[in-house]
């Protein structure tokens, strides 16, 4: 499986147009054949900051998402109207507790990205506020691990309560050797780990499937 961790700041005045571009986008997306599912979280650090996971069956079901007319034509108007910044990274997942037999396919990785891996640990509680945002991390165990470059916490969208940890990580054996606890008041935890083949945004373009000229960040 495949997964699209589309990491976008819209433009403050049009943070609501970005989520009607996406809520419009919704029956194309599920159209896609190999299509799996999609969630957007919200960061608890900057609120104005989101992310959007999806998971998709092959990389033939990515590109054919990508080359979809509609969706090109939003990619173009988020990009050159709506966004203030985004980060894209597309890869293979490699390892997920709920489904222990993840087939691999491919090997290759992000030459641009510091991180090779990103592992996305999903927990929903059992009730709103069984589970703190705030000490996420602490509480699945996070903590002097090396090779971790990043991480951060978001809030579901749609789901009131369901947290995210997302970290970044030099290589898989740095990741591999974070293996997340369930937090006390915790109804479910989902831990994956994607191997990144493609690390690209508004600013850095190198493996970007499709050609935009970069854009300079203001001074």
């Amino acid at each position: 499986m495949f997964a699209v961790i589309f990491e976008v700041q819209p433009k403050q005045e049009r943070f609501d147009e970005y989520l009607e571009l996406a809520k419009g986008l919704k029956p194309k997306l599920e159209a896609i054949d190999g299509f799996i599912d999609n969630e957007r979280f919200k960061s608890l650090r900057d609120q104005r900051r989101l992310v959007s996971l999806s998971t998709w069956r092959d990389e033939k079901a990515v590109i054919r998402w990508r080359t979809q007319g509609e969706h090109h034509g939003v990619q173009e108007k988020g990009r050159f109207e709506v966004f203030e910044d985004y980060h894209l990274r597309v890869g293979e997942i490699f390892v997920d507790s709920q489904a222990p037999a993840t087939k691999q396919l491919r090997f290759d990785e992000t030459e641009i990205g510091a991180a090779k891996v990103v592992s996305l640990t999903e927990v929903e509680p059992k009730q709103k506020g069984d589970v703190s945002g705030d000490t996420l991390g602490e509480q699945l165990g996070l903590g002097g691990h090396g090779g971790l470059i990043a991480s951060e916490i978001f809030e579901s969208i749609y789901v009131p309560g369901k947290l995210l940890l997302l970290t970044s990580w030099r290589d898989a054996q740095a990741a591999e050797a974070f293996p997340p606890r369930p937090p006390a008041g915790a109804k479910s935890l989902r831990h994956r780990s994607v191997r990144i083949i493609r690390d690209y945004g508004m600013f850095e373009r190198r493996e970007a499937p499709q050609f935009y000229p970069e854009v300079r960040k203001a001074s």
